[in-house]
């Protein structure tokens, strides 16, 4: 991951949300994983970052539903690394559900 700058620059995470959106919609979800969390670490007290945790999860989600728990255990746990668990607003997370 990229240095934390501690100052957020607009336009650069506003670009990445999109860029990872973008990526995420047109089946690149490697990518848009990437994106997500450069904006997380790069930007963390943003509305871009909030933006890209919620996408992680929705990707975490979707391994789910497609029958890759391995997968979105991997993925929750990542997003844990990066933001905590209290920043999840669910408390009855599936990540949370996983790892019990």
């Amino acid at each position: 991951m990229a240095e934390r700058t501690g100052q957020a620059d607009p336009v650069a995470a506003a670009f990445m949300t999109r860029a990872g959106r973008t990526c995420q919609e047109q089946g690149n979800v490697d990518q848009a994983m990437y994106l997500c969390f450069n904006v997380i670490d790069r930007y963390p007290e943003t509305k871009e970052a909030q933006e890209a945790c919620d996408r992680l999860l929705e990707i975490a989600q979707e391994y789910e539903e497609n029958g890759q728990p391995h997968m979105a255990k991997h993925l929750y746990q990542r997003i844990d690394d990066a933001v905590g668990l209290q920043t999840l607003s669910d408390g009855d997370s599936a990540y949370l559900r996983l790892t019990a």
